[in-house]
């Protein structure tokens, strides 16, 4: 008799997160929107459910909001930057590698 594994899943409920209050200033959570997304897989598409969830304090909301955008430019002028030095690293390669064949040439 063969067993067939499953993997565990931890998936929760959207209302679990509500439940929960606001870790920076304790309010209340809500759901502002939910939407559905096709996300292929090695063995086709998986459809995913996602949840937005917010801080029913504005103040709070806003800060957080303000937070999470400093923190996008930052991860996309990190990105900028190391694209630049891997473009840079790539054309000095390049350059080496024809002057080793040339003088291998000679």
């Amino acid at each position: 008799m063969y067993k067939t594994f499953m993997p565990s899943t931890n998936i929760t409920a959207p209302n679990t997160y509500l439940d929960q209050p606001c870790v920076r200033c304790g309010s209340k959570k809500r759901i502002a929107k939910t939407w559905k997304e096709k996300v292929p897989t090695f063995s086709g598409t998986t459809l995913v459910e996602y949840s937005q969830i917010i801080c029913t304090n504005k103040a709070c909301q806003k800060l957080f909001d303000e937070n999470l955008e400093k923190d996008n430019k930052k991860r996309e002028a990190v990105r900028v930057e190391k694209e630049e030095r891997e473009k840079i690293r790539k054309t000095n390669s390049l350059l080496q590698a024809k002057k080793t064949s040339k003088a291998k040439a000679k």
